[in-house]
């Protein structure tokens, strides 16, 4: 079984693969970005699911970081889905400074997991995974 714990990375708009997600200064829309996909608990075959995340998220950020799942081993882009209960959304600037850490456990088999952010404006500093 390979190490436990990884950080998410993500192949932002500069095409370069990075763990942090910033919101380019070109941009003037919501940008959607999903983290390259990591084996879940039940690639490996039967266990406890039980997985944990943290987003570190500057505050600055304004938008929704969410994890995603699939069950199938090749999955297409139909094949994911919301995890239930590890939603974080901001709507307005936080003015304040420190960085927001938040953190959900999550339990199923599931065969990869992968973060979907949506972001209108600040930086995800890093998406920590562990199963």
């Amino acid at each position: 079984m390979p190490a436990l714990s990884e950080n998410l990375e993500f192949i932002t708009y500069t095409n370069t693969a990075s763990v942090q997600v910033i919101y380019p200064n070109t941009a003037s829309t919501m940008l959607v970005y999903n983290s390259t996909p990591v084996k879940g608990d039940g690639y490996f075959g039967p266990s406890d699911g039980l997985h944990t995340v943290t987003y570190t998220l500057d505050p600055t950020f304004v938008g929704t970081v969410t994890m995603q799942a699939t069950l199938a081993t090749n999955p297409s882009e139909a094949d994911w889905f919301n995890i239930y209960n590890t939603t974080s959304t901001y709507t307005t600037y936080d003015d304040l400074t420190f960085t927001q850490v938040d953190y959900y456990n999550f339990t199923g088999n599931f065969v990869w997991v992968r973060a979907q952010v949506q972001i209108a404006a600040g930086l995800v500093q890093v998406i920590s995974y562990n199963h």
